[in-house]
């Protein structure tokens, strides 16, 4: 399983190597749907049934 390919490299380093390459791509779209889709605890909308007090 560890045997070199072709270009003298091992099986180990190419699966770590594409390992930091996928936990890199998911780091990048957790952060830019955090910062950016979702929705800050500030800014969300009240529930549809809640009324304001100005109108009670």
């Amino acid at each position: 399983m560890n045997d070199p390919d072709s270009n003298g490299n091992k099986a180990g380093k190419r699966l770590l190597l594409w390992l930091l390459i996928a936990l890199g791509i998911a780091g990048v779209l957790l952060y830019t749907f955090t910062s950016r889709v979702a929705e800050p605890a500030a800014d969300q909308r009240a529930p549809l049934n809640d009324v304001p007090p100005t109108a009670r």
